[in-house]
């Protein structure tokens, strides 16, 4: 699908993602409306120049209604604090749905499409210049590929308006393998967020 960026301030972009917030508390285009405990919507600093697209909310995003906040979120935080970054100022975290799936199971196909206008306002307000696609839903739903995230994880893909991609693995994937010697998966994010880190800067320097 594509996506084309209209111009927002700053000081707007805070108004705009309430009103899509608003809807989305609103939103029964699908059965997961009425059967989540919260709406669990975005996290981090919207004025950032990086966007995370995550899967879907778990139990304790339901519970607290921000993504990210159980044991994967606490390490996601972890990976990005041991190359300098922070939720709270570099990243923008939403998922590809806005409620939970019961069981944590993964999203229906009916429902990301249900969900999916409200991920592109997203991207249209954040205006994101990089993208990280985590774990095998984000990927599915923003990439043309039937390949595995463990094929095309550490590389860049073009996104909207000029923007790029990188798949990542999901922090739950890296918490049962805990191995970091060389060429496991917790040794290759740590070669990614690297990566992620030396683009970041660039953008940020322009």
């Amino acid at each position: 699908m594509e996506i084309t960026y209209n111009k927002t301030s700053n000081n707007d972009k805070k108004v705009e993602l309430d009103k899509i917030k608003k809807k989305c508390l609103s939103c029964q285009k699908c059965p997961l409306g009425k059967t989540r405990t919260k709406l669990v919507f975005s996290s981090g600093n919207p004025n950032s120049k990086m966007m995370l697209i995550g899967e879907a909310p778990g139990y304790w995003e339901d519970v607290k209604g921000e993504p990210f906040v159980g044991k994967a979120g606490q390490l996601l935080d972890k990976i990005f604090a041991s190359v300098g970054l922070s939720r709270e100022n570099d990243v923008y975290i939403c998922n590809t749905l806005k409620c939970r799936p019961p069981d944590n199971r993964d999203p229906l196909p009916e429902e990301k499409e249900a969900c999916r206008e409200h991920l592109d306002a997203q991207l249209n307000i954040i205006k994101p210049q990089i993208i990280l696609l985590c774990g095998r839903v984000a990927v599915q739903s923003m990439l043309d590929t039937n390949l595995g995230i463990t094929k095309i994880r550490g590389k860049w893909f073009d996104g909207p308006n000029g923007c790029k991609m990188m798949p990542i693995f999901h922090p739950s994937y890296l918490l049962r393998n805990d191995s970091r010697e060389k060429g496991s998966p917790k040794w290759l994010m740590w070669q990614d967020i690297q990566e992620i880190k030396r683009v970041y800067d660039t953008i940020k320097s322009e």
